[in-house]
Order: structure tokens, then sequence, then C-alpha cells
């Protein structure tokens, strides 16, 4: 008798029993355990293509592209800013794009009247690393504001409770000041374990939903025009679950 299960994920180990049932479903001991590893993925994804410069402003500029593509799923993208991963780039593209392969992503927190050179790449879950995609320039706008804004402070953290998504994290924040930039102006970075997943603008409460099922920490940084950072608020960590409530993102 054998079976054959396919979707397995490369270089991950697997443990297998077997039962027999028979009409009356009684259901006799599991057998032996079998462990098996599949053999690793060792194929680059594809590079990303058609990388292009849409809009540049003092501090942010933003790309898009087209992604590159993997046997086992879409590959996730990195951007390089001269050559250098980039901790920086907030992704515009939604959950459930009707075209995946297209992305977007604001690269934050450049110099003004600073000349750049960008890159992407794609990586597989394996860390497989494409070649890069076509490179671009882009020259950011001056500005004379060097000070940043003070650092915000989170008061509050919760996941998302009954009748919510427990994959959404619920947060509210003291606000940040600025020399040039007017409260409703200043830009919230929520980086959840160091990734950028929203900009709140202006807010001091926000919901930022997070595709990292367990534990996520989340910091604050404050932005204002001219790409002036604030330090880190506190970091405050809390752990998220998958949720079958209607309307929650798969």
């Amino acid at each position: 008798t054998t079976a054959t299960f396919t979707s397995l994920r490369p270089g991950k180990s697997y443990t297998f029993r077997v039962v027999a049932s028979d009409a009356w479903y009684n259901v006799s001991a599991y057998s032996s355990p079998l462990t098996v590893t599949t053999l690793a993925d060792t194929t680059a994804p594809t590079a990303p293509s058609g990388l292009t410069v849409s809009t540049v402003t003092a501090s942010k500029v933003r790309l898009t592209w087209t992604s590159g593509t993997d046997e086992f799923g879409p590959p996730k993208d990195q951007v390089l800013v001269n050559g250098v991963p980039t901790p920086n780039a907030f992704s515009t593209t939604a959950v459930g794009s009707p075209t995946p392969s297209v992305q977007g992503a604001w690269v934050r927190q450049l110099t003004p009247g600073t000349g750049y050179t960008f890159t992407v790449r794609s990586v597989d879950e394996s860390g497989n690393v494409s070649l890069l995609s076509n490179a671009v320039s882009a020259t950011t706008q001056p500005s004379s504001d060097a000070t940043a804004p003070t650092t915000p402070t989170l008061t509050s953290v919760s996941v998302g409770g009954v009748g919510y998504c427990p994959e959404e994290l619920w947060m509210q924040w003291s606000g940040s000041t600025d020399n040039a930039e007017a409260a409703t102006a200043i830009e919230y970075e929520v980086r959840v374990n160091g990734t950028i997943k929203d900009v709140a603008v202006g807010f001091t409460k926000w919901i930022s939903f997070t595709d990292i099922l367990g534990v996520n920490t989340v910091t604050l940084v404050a932005v204002d025009a001219a790409g002036n950072a604030s330090a880190p608020s506190n970091a405050e960590t809390r752990t998220t679950n998958w949720g079958a409530e209607q309307g929650c993102p798969a």
C-alpha cells in the first residue's frame, strides 16, 4: 500500500504515521513513525524586472517593478539602495492584489538633495537570491530641515479580540512634535519585527494587520517631510494567532 503527498516544502522534515479503519470506524493504533526530509531547494528565483521611479520627494522615492518568480510560490523582494538592502522600504502592494507580481514601495528616510541608485532582488523561502533587477537612479529634492521629531511613546498595544481579527495589532501612542511639521503631518512608521508594516500620518491610534503568526514586536518611528527620523519608541511584544472571523484576511 502506498500514498503520495504533494505540495510539501523543500528542505523540511515531515513525520508520517498510518492508522487502519474498518467499516464500523474501529481504528487501529498508530504505526511506528517515519520521518523524511525533502530535498533542499537550490534554485534561485528569476530576477525582478521593469524597475522604475514614479515619485520623488525630499526624503522618499516611490518605486514600481515586476517581481521575480519561483517554483515554490511568490518570493519576497528586497530593495537595495546604492547596493545595500534597506530596512526603510514600505511596500504599497495591497494584500490580495489582483496583480501580485506588480510591486510598489516607498523608500523612506532618504537624505534631501542626494543622488541614489536603486535595484531590487527576489529571495525565496529557502534563502536563494535572484540576480538584480535593472538599476534606476533618482536625486531627492533639497530641504534645509535637519531636526528630527521627538520620540513617540507606545502607551497601548493589544491583539484584536472577539469579533475582530486576532491578526490585528491595536495600538495607541503619545504624539511627537517637530520644529517644521504640524502634528497632523508627522508620519509614524509602524515597525513590526523591524519591518515597516504601516505608515500612520498624523494619527496617534492605529490598527495594523500583521501576517506574522506568533510573536510580534512593535516599535514606532516618527518621521518628518525631510526624512528626519526620531529614535524608536519603546518596544511592545504581543502574540497573534490566525483567525477564522468572517472578513479577516486569509
